[in-house]
C-alpha cells in the first residue's frame, strides 16, 4: 500500500442522542481508490463529511499528510488538499465550462479576470482529462456525464491530494459512467488519493484497490479488492447472507394485458409497438436519448402523444391527461423521485395519500382514520422501515422514499405499473426488496414495465427486455438468457430489429 495521505482513527460522531459513527478507522494512500460501501444509514456520508470539514468528530482524530488535521469548514479542507465531489452537482448552467471549473480561482490581471489565462488553464485540464468538452460551452448544453466530469475538474482545480466521490454515477447511463471512471483513473495515475462511495458493486470492483464496509456506524470489514468476493462484501453490508438479489422469473405469463401500437412522439420516438402480458415484467433498455422515458411519459399522457393506439384488456383507450390513465389502471413512477414524484416537505402518510384521495374521503371530505389505515397497510406490506408515518419524507432514506412512491401508486390498484429507474441511488437490501415487490405484483396477475439504465438490473428482474435506439425499437432479448453485450449491441444500433 502507498503511504497514507488521509487517516481517520477511531472516529465517532453523535447527533443529539443518536450515535452515527463508533470508532471508525479509514485511510487512503496516494494513487489508490478506496471504496466505502454500506447500506443507507450506515454512516458513510457522515464519515465523508467529517473528512471534508462539514462536521467535526466527537471522538478520534484525523491525520493528513502525516500531521494532525482539524478542518473547521469545507473551505479549510479544500485549502489543505481534500475536495469532495457530490452526487448533486453545484454547477451554474448559464456559465461556461471554464468559468465553472475556476470559480473562486480566476486568474487576475490588474484587478480584473484574465480571461485568456482562464481559458488556457482550463483547456489544458480538458486536453488531459476529457478533450471532448469545449471550455467555452455553456454547462447547460452538456450531457449529464460531461457535467459530472466538469464537477470533478472543478474540485481538481484546487490541486487536492485527496478527492472524495459520493455516489458520482448514481444518475448516469453506462456510457456516462465510463467518462467518470476514466477521469478517476487519470487522477490516481497522477498520485491523487480517491475515496469512492457507491451502491453499485460492479463499479466498486472495477475501480477500487481496497473496500471498506460500514454497518450501523461501525467498520465491520476491510479488504484489498482482489482478495474478496462480491457475496462476501454483500454479506458484510447487510449482516447476513443475502441469497437472492433478484427474484425468480415468471414461470408462465398470461394473456396480453396491454397492447401498444405505433406510438409516435415528435422526434423522441416513433413507430413503437409492443405487448405486455399478465404476470410479466417487461424491461426497457437503451442509451440516454433513446426515448425510453419519453415513451413511458407519453403513454400516460404526462407528455404529448402524436399518434398510435393503446389497448388495455382488449379495450382501446383514449387518455386526455394523466388522470385518465390512472383511472384506466396504468400508473407511472418517475425516474427522479425527489423532483418529479415526492412532496419532500410533506409526511410519508401525506405522500401516499396524494394519489388516493377518493379512497380516503367520504362526500368530498378527508377521513384521517382512512388515510392512516391505507398508509399503514402499505408501510407494513412493503416494509418501510422505522417510525416514519408522520415524518417529513425528505428525512427518510432513499430506499424508503422509493418504497413510499411505489406505495402511493400501488394503492390505486393499477393493472399496469410502469417504474422508471426503480432502484436508483438506494442500497443493496432495499434494491432486493423492491425487486421482490415488483415480482409479487406481477405474479398477482398484473403487468409491470421496468425502465432502467442498469443492465444487470434488467437482466436480473425482467422476463423480456426491449431495447430502444434513437427512438425506435432495435430488438428484443429473452430475460433468462440476456447478456450485457447483447443489450449494448442493440442499444448502439449494431443489431437492429433482432430477437435474441
Amino acid at each position: 500500500m502507498n503511504p497514507p495521505l488521509l487517516e481517520m482513527r477511531s472516529v465517532g460522531k453523535r447527533f443529539g442522542e443518536v450515535t452515527v459513527l463508533r470508532g471508525v478507522d479509514l485511510c487512503v494512500g496516494a494513487g489508490e481508490v478506496h471504496a466505502v460501501v454500506g447500506e443507507n444509514g450506515a454512516g458513510k456520508s457522515t464519515l465523508m463529511r467529517i473528512a471534508a470539514g462539514v462536521h467535526a468528530p466527537d471522538e478520534g482524530r484525523l491525520l493528513f499528510c502525516g500531521g494532525v488535521f482539524s478542518p473547521r469548514s469545507p473551505a479549510d479542507a479544500l485549502r489543505a488538499g481534500i475536495a469532495m465531489a457530490h452526487q448533486e452537482l453545484s454547477l451554474a448552467g448559464g456559465l461556461t465550462v471554464a468559468e465553472n471549473i475556476l470559480t473562486g480561482l480566476e486568474p487576475k490581471r490588474g484587478g480584473f479576470i484574465d480571461w485568456k489565462r482562464l481559458y488556457q488553464r482550463v483547456s489544458a485540464m480538458l486536453a488531459e482529462y476529457c478533450p471532448a468538452i469545449d471550455p467555452r460551452a455553456a454547462v447547460s448544453s452538456l450531457g449529464l456525464g460531461y457535467r459530472h466530469v466538469v464537477e470533478i475538474l472543478k474540485a481538481l482545480a484546487w490541486q487536492p491530494k485527496v478527492i472524495i466521490f459520493d455516489e458520482p454515477t448514481a444518475s448516469l447511463e453506462a456510457n456516462e459512467t465510463e467518462l467518470v471512471l476514466e477521469t478517476i483513473r487519470r487522477l490516481t495515475a497522477k498520485g491523487v488519493g480517491v475515496v469512492y462511495v457507491s451502491h453499485r458493486m460492479d463499479e466498486v470492483f472495477r475501480i477500487s484497490d481496497r473496500i471498506t464496509v460500514l454497518r450501523d456506524g461501525e467498520r465491520v470489514a476491510s479488504w484489498k479488492t482482489g482478495e474478496v468476493s462480491r457475496p462476501e462484501v454483500v454479506r458484510a453490508m447487510v449482516g447476513r447472507e443475502l441469497t437472492q438479489l433478484y427474484p425468480s422469473k415468471a414461470e408462465n405469463v398470461g394473456e396480453v394485458l396491454l397492447a401498444v401500437q405505433g406510438l409516435c412522439g415528435g422526434e423522441k420516438f416513433r413507430g413503437i409497438t409492443f405487448d405486455l402480458r399478465r404476470r410479466e415484467i417487461l424491461g426497457f433498455s437503451g442509451l440516454i436519448g433513446s426515448g425510453r422515458t419519453e415513451l413511458m411519459r407519453s403513454m400516460v399522457r404526462a407528455d404529448p402523444l402524436d399518434a398510435g393506439a393503446i389497448v388495455l384488456e382488449g379495450r382501446p383507450q383514449r387518455f386526455h391527461g394523466i388522470g385518465d390513465a390512472i383511472k384506466a389502471g396504468i400508473v407511472y413512477v418517475p425516474e427522479d423521485r425527489k423532483t418529479q414524484g415526492l412532496f419532500l416537505n410533506l409526511s410519508l402518510e401525506d405522500n401516499i395519500l396524494c394519489g388516493n384521495f377518493p379512497r380516503c374521503s367520504r362526500r368530498g371530505f378527508l377521513r384521517p382514520h382512512l388515510s392512516r389505515a391505507l398508509a399503514g397497510h402499505y408501510v407494513n406490506n412493503i416494509r418501510i422501515v422505522g417510525d416514519t408515518m408522520g415524518r417529513e419524507i425528505r428525512s427518510l432514506s432513499g430506499g424508503n422514499q422509493q418504497k413510499a412512491l411505489l406505495a402511493r401508486w400501488l394503492a390505486t390498484s393499477p393493472k399496469v405499473l410502469i417504474v422508471d429507474e426503480p432502484t436508483r441511488g438506494i442500497d443493496i437490501r432495499a434494491k432486493a426488496e423492491i425487486h421482490q415487490l415488483l415480482r409479487e405484483y406481477a405474479e398477482a396477475g398484473h403487468g409491470v414495465i421496468v425502465v432502467s439504465s442498469e443492465m444487470q438490473e434488467l437482466i436480473g428482474v425482467c422476463d423480456r427486455i426491449l431495447v430502444l435506439h434513437e427512438g425506435t425499437l432495435a430488438g428484443e432479448v429473452n430475460g433468462r438468457t440476456a447478456t450485457e453485450q447483447q443489450l449494448i449491441h442493440l442499444a448502439t444500433g449494431s443489431g437492429r430489429r433482432a430477437t435474441l
